[in-house]
């Protein structure tokens, strides 16, 4: 078989129903933009009218970042074919790149016309409530979208915005410590933290550990007792894993308990022990510990919080 005839059939095979979405589908999945944009283009030249191919190009050209090319032929997608709700999704998304957002948030809810469980449009259009100031809209998004995907964490962090800014402090704070159940690490757990802590919560703390700001949860202790519970193990886990990692960070482990130095000293040492025996390999004179018998004054933004028994982590790179 020569050349042109293979590539004749490879273009026919494309029309089949379900070859054109694999094959596209691929490519997207490959980041293969540039080769998606050549076949797809080349579709498109020859059938004009097919609705798929020309979803398909419009999605390659939103991969590349060109959103005023993608749009006709998003556009062209949901005309030949109106009742697919991705096309009127990705159609929003093209809208929302070149900031026509009342265009975007009609399209958003097209989608969900055709398809109310479609969990990317009811994520965007939370996203588009939020981003104009409607924090109610936004939070009823969020909450329709969450009773789907009870997980989903762009929904349970922004859901907690959505409070802050409807001035729900309680209920904020309830949102955020939710989020950082499931998701502690990256840079919007860093931002829930400070949210909490702002409001005058510390079970969650950031700490710099070494060249790394890490989100730790509070160890906790039995009143009156230096014995570990076992909530705060993984937060010690993180950073026996950090120390593991760069022998060039010392720590000093450093417990408050107002009134009561010398068992705010042994759980200090608790900690200390903890991450010796769970992290053989690192060394004791790496790990310093100190007790304090008061409470610990933590400055967050105009406030100031006392803390009558907390734990914290200080480093110093040698």
């Amino acid at each position: 078989m020569d050349i042109k005839r293979w590539l004749l059939l490879l273009s026919l095979m494309l029309w089949i129903p379900g070859c054109m979405s694999l094959k596209g589908d691929r490519l997207l999945k490959n980041e293969q933009y540039q080769d998606g944009l050549a076949t797809f283009t080349g579709i498109v030249h020859e059938e004009p009218q097919n609705p798929e191919a020309q979803y398909y190009l419009g999605r390659f050209y939103l991969a590349l970042e060109r959103p005023e090319e993608a749009l006709p032929h998003l556009k062209q997608a949901v005309k030949g074919d109106p009742a697919k709700a991705d096309y009127h999704f990705w159609l929003g998304v093209a809208y929302w790149a070149i900031r026509d957002f009342d265009l975007e948030r009609k399209s958003y809810l097209q989608a969900l016309a055709k398809d109310p469980k479609h969990v990317p449009a009811r994520l965007y259009l939370a996203h588009n409530f939020l981003d104009s100031g409607e924090w109610q809209e936004a939070l009823d998004n969020y909450d329709l979208l969450l009773r789907r995907e009870p997980y989903n964490p762009e929904a349970l962090y922004n859901r907690a915005l959505a409070l802050k800014e409807l001035h729900r402090p309680k209920e904020e704070a309830r949102a955020f410590k939710r989020y950082l159940q499931y998701y502690q690490e990256g840079k919007w757990a860093l931002r829930a933290v400070d949210h909490l802590n702002r409001l005058g919560k510390f079970s969650y703390r950031n700490f710099t550990i070494g060249y790394r700001r890490v989100t730790l949860e509070h160890i906790p202790f039995p009143p009156g007792s230096a014995k570990l519970l076992s909530q705060g193990k993984p937060s010690l886990q993180v950073l026996g894993t950090i120390l593991s990692i760069n022998d060039k960070i010392w720590l000093e482990v450093v417990c408050y308990k107002n009134g009561d130095p010398s068992l705010a000293t042994a759980r200090a040492k608790a900690v200390r022990d903890y991450l010796l025996q769970e992290y053989p390999r690192l060394k004791p004179s790496r790990i310093g510990v100190r007790g304090i018998g008061r409470t610990e004054r933590i400055k967050t933004g105009s406030k100031v919080y006392l803390l009558d028994d907390s734990t914290t982590f200080i480093t110093t790179r040698k």
